[in-house]
């Protein structure tokens, strides 16, 4: 259980923040006594979308389910009634604050929304945008069933079919996030079992952004922007392409422009079915471009416009390119526009004591001001991150290890088809969504499987690299996994690019004493480094948990945490192959009931392996880091 001073506590370093842009995400009010039906704001939280993006965040009214049943088609009958329903605020996580075993393991909530359609033209047809719902959600308008999905952390869309053009609509969104154990990640209990699995708390809702977006005859969607850049000195070749649909009854005309960085982008006109989807490609070059790097994020603005055959606007996308190149070399070095990288990063959990998986505009500028100010060039994300905070490294240029949560999958359930699927599923949604980020830096396929290998994990592994490969050429494939002495070389990780490895030498006890010492860190890493010569290398978490004042030979203490961490990084210095360490965590986090993370003295659910405490106080660690991030040199000279 959380102590009392921990529920008490506000965390008031990040309430008092203004927000990235408007309109912002609004944390939960504690009373809110009326409720009415809204018209949607105009506008986005982020640049980087659909030109025309109606925000549905805000009030919305919810209600637990304690009795599982389909009750969906009698909420929208009265729309003037709010029995039963509560006030909360939308991203809205309804288990944020509860560390209660059964708030883990999860629960089916009910969302509702009552909205009036902005106006426009007669024949809008509307989409909505869910950016994030953990786990599996059910759509409903006006009583009638639109959509399913399954799976958090990335975005899905359905058509609006029913809608009232005048008067009150009304969205019910149910939301179970009660995983099983063949979900990604794996659900937090074995089937009869006691044992708690999950590196971070399950937080059931709506946890991203809600939108709506017109259709005005053709729907323009999954715009790609991909600069491709031969040489560091040479011209770069911006490829894009857009997928535009037929929504109407007969065939259409349309025609797509666009520009990027000022220089005009034609992908012709086409003449579309009625169903049909027109893949519109287009290329244009930039002879000297500015490049995008960490120190240097440059951004170029890339817009589409879609008109209609009389010369109607019918939709417009921009999005903020940076134009770079990311490769392995051949002996295995991992470079940014041909320079060499040694990056220093942090982990983070997009989670907080107040609004749990639901972080506000603020908190999310918080937890990337505190990744500058330590100094770190690289962030890992266990999942896909939030799509504000993507866009603030692509603004800040910081690196992003881009992970989808094939978390810890045990062999049976890694081995079973639809497991692989779902895999794959999330994997390609999230470089279909996340491509354009130049801060995306790899698309990592999984954490912490089965060590050594097992048949299942090879084959994963392959599917898996081929698909990334296959979908986004640009970009390598990593993985994390858990490593120590005695572990043999892996034929499995082949298809990788870059290897990501988890260590804690001097702190968990792995295979019988082999990880115990810290002083077999450096014999390690040379002997995993030889495995993998033509890989390149990342140690892609470290850390030591501390909560409280004590000797440096304690673990647990301050100094003990302070004292390890420069240690690490000493002997990661000493590595001239070595692409980066990842610290985890930046801040602690809640994570399971049972955690106690190595700490003699554990506060469970608290991961306290973090820089900083949950109420945004540094630890003494964080000067160490800081100070070591600072002096090394991340990114080689040109």
């Amino acid at each position: 259980m959380l102590p009392s001073i921990v529920r008490s506590l506000a965390v008031a370093v990040l309430l008092g923040l203004a927000a990235v842009s408007a309109p912002a995400r609004a944390q939960t009010p504690s009373v809110r006594p009326v409720y009415r039906a809204t018209t949607p704001t105009r506008g986005a939280l982020t640049r980087d979308g659909w030109t025309d993006r109606y925000l549905l965040d805000g009030d919305w009214l919810y209600r637990a389910d304690h009795s599982d049943v389909g009750v969906a088609r009698g909420f929208w009958r009265d729309v003037r009634s709010t029995a039963g329903w509560s006030l909360v605020t939308v991203p809205n996580a309804y288990n944020s604050g509860e560390d209660s075993t059964a708030s883990f393991i999860g629960s089916v909530g009910w969302y509702r929304k009552d909205f009036v359609l902005p106006k426009g033209p007669a024949n809008e047809r509307w989409i909505i945008r869910f950016e994030s719902v953990n786990y599996r959600a059910e759509v409903w308008l006006n009583g009638r069933l639109i959509g399913t999905h399954v799976g958090a952390f990335l975005p899905f869309e359905l058509d609006l079919t029913g809608l009232h053009a005048h008067g009150v609509n009304r969205l019910i969104v149910r939301v179970d996030d009660r995983l099983t154990r063949a979900d990604l990640p794996p659900g937090p209990y074995a089937s009869g079992g006691t044992a708690a699995v999950g590196g971070w708390w399950n937080y059931g809702g709506i946890l991203g952004d809600v939108y709506l977006r017109p259709v005005q005859e053709a729907n323009l969607s999954q715009v790609i922007v991909r600069p491709e850049l031969p040489c560091p000195a040479c011209a770069a070749t911006i490829d894009e392409q857009a997928l535009v649909g037929n929504v109407t009854g007969a065939p259409i005309r349309v025609r797509l422009r666009g520009s990027f960085g000022g220089r005009s982008v034609d992908f012709g006109a086409a003449t579309i079915a009625s169903g049909a989807t027109w893949t519109a490609r287009a290329e244009v070059r930039v002879p000297r471009p500015h490049l995008w790097a960490p120190g240097t994020p440059t951004l170029y603005r890339a817009s589409l416009t879609l008109t209609g055959s009389n010369g109607g606007r019918l939709a417009g996308y921009v999005t903020y390119s940076g134009i770079r190149s990311i490769k392995v070399t051949a002996d295995g070095l991992l470079e940014l526009n041909g320079r060499q990288l040694h990056l220093r990063g942090v982990g983070l959990q997009e989670s907080n004591l107040q609004t749990g998986g639901a972080l506000s505009s603020a908190q999310i500028e918080q937890l990337i001001a505190w990744v500058r100010e330590v100094g770190a060039d690289l962030i890992r994300v266990q999942y896909p991150a939030d799509p504000e905070l993507e866009e603030l490294a692509d603004r800040y240029g910081i690196l992003i290890w881009s992970e989808i949560p094939v978390y810890q999958v045990q062999p049976q359930y890694l081995a079973r088809a639809s497991t692989v699927q779902l895999a794959h599923t999330m994997l390609e949604d999230n470089i279909l969504a996340n491509e354009n980020h130049p801060s995306i830096l790899l698309w990592s396929i999984g954490n912490e499987l089965a060590t050594p290998a097992n048949a299942a994990e090879a084959t994963y592994i392959a599917g898996a690299a081929k698909l990334a490969h296959r979908l986004d050429p640009t970009r390598p494939v990593g993985l994390a996994v858990e490593g120590w002495p005695g572990i043999a070389c892996q034929p499995a990780y082949a298809p990788l690019d870059v290897i990501g490895l988890n260590e804690y030498f001097g702190w968990y006890d792995e295979n019988d004493g082999a990880t115990a010492d810290r002083a077999g860190l450096s014999p390690y890493l040379d002997s995993f480094h030889a495995c993998y010569s033509h890989k390149a290398v990342l140690v892609s978490e470290f850390g030591f948990e501390a909560s409280s004042d004590g000797p440096v030979e304690e673990q647990g203490t301050y100094a003990f945490q302070a004292n390890s961490i420069a240690y690490h990084l000493s002997v990661f210095a000493r590595k001239p192959w070595l692409a980066g360490a990842v610290y985890w965590a930046l801040q602690d986090f809640v994570c399971r009931p049972d955690w106690a993370g190595g700490n003699p003295f554990p506060d469970p659910p608290i991961f306290q392996k973090g820089l900083i405490d949950l109420h945004g106080q540094l630890k003494p660690a964080f000067a160490v880091v800081r100070q070591s991030y600072r002096a090394t040199v991340q990114i080689a000279p040109r």
